[in-house]
């Protein structure tokens, strides 16, 4: 049975060390501050200084543009010159149309390449939930699993895949279109704190707190009821804390993770333009998933 290419898009946010070592191929979104010029998340400008442009700039809301079906077709063609089957990892279907881009591209490449074999996969997840994925799809490559097996998988893992976050303030959920502006405006005047849950391909609110430390806290309660309620063992998981434009508060979440769960999390990503587009530059928050040979 053929080798084959895990390529996901840029939503999966990979820190690019992380991609290299994993051997696979990302294809990013695009973000514009107009509406004319549009830039390729990590490749013609940094994550970082995407936050740093959000910090210095309050009241400008950048957006985001899904990765076009030649952009996948690109990634397709490479793979195929390698002659290696494709498979093809999306953020949800329900948050972006990059699961249609790919699909648009597989068809394109099939009537192409007739021989070729291409697996196009939603993951039914975002950001940091999403990269875990990837990160165990390439645990089973490594691991000598073939492809039809690596996606029988992933069916049955990635409904365990959830990400608890917040955010600071609704300015930029109101101006994407997330929350209604008298919820956004009543939310600014009191100054509270979303909790947002990313589950099941959807983001779903997980109620408001009063500070961003609260907030924060909510989060551990959220993770320790799953915990407690399906009896999980947290060895069968792997655990990643996501940040936004502050590294070290992702250190102090990790820190504050291993003193309540007595787990050292080992695994950090910033999350990525994709998402804090409408979050604003500080989101934070924790995100996991079930390992695919956990017992």
């Amino acid at each position: 049975m053929k080798d084959f290419e895990i390529i996901s898009d840029g939503a999966c946010d990979l820190a690019d060390e992380t991609v290299s070592k994993l051997g696979i191929r990302v294809v990013p979104f695009y973000v514009a501050y107009d509406e004319q010029n549009y830039l390729r998340e990590k490749v013609d400008f940094s994550v970082q200084d995407f936050y740093q442009k959000l910090v210095d700039n309050p009241n400008v809301f950048p957006k985001t543009s899904m990765p076009t079906a030649e952009d996948y077709m690109k990634e397709f063609e490479r793979a195929y010159d390698l002659d290696k089957d494709i498979l093809c990892i999306t953020i949800s279907k329900k948050f972006s149309g990059s699961l249609n881009s790919a699909l648009m591209a597989r068809d394109m490449f099939l009537d192409e390449h007739s021989d070729a074999r291409v697996e196009i996969v939603d993951s039914t997840m975002l950001s940091c939930s999403q990269g875990l994925l990837v990160r165990e799809i390439a645990r089973m490559k490594e691991n000598g699993i073939n492809l039809d097996e690596v996606i029988k998988n992933i069916e049955e893992i990635k409904m365990t895949g959830r990400c608890y976050f917040t955010i600071n303030g609704l300015s930029y959920l109101q101006h994407g279109g997330r929350i209604g502006k008298l919820t956004a405006v009543v939310g600014n005047i009191f100054k509270v704190t979303p909790l947002i849950i990313a589950k099941d391909g959807e983001i779903q609110s997980g109620g408001i707190a009063l500070s961003r430390k609260r907030a924060i806290m909510k989060i551990f309660d959220k993770f320790s009821g799953i915990v407690h309620k399906h009896n999980l063992n947290l060895d069968d998981y792997l655990i990643e804390v996501g940040y936004g434009y502050s590294l070290e508060e992702g250190k102090e979440i990790a820190a504050k993770f291993e003193e309540i769960f007595h787990r050292k999390i080992e695994l950090m990503d910033q999350i990525g333009a994709t998402i804090s587009v409408h979050t604003g530059p500080y989101p934070i928050g924790i995100a996991f998933i079930r390992k695919y040979d956990a017992k």
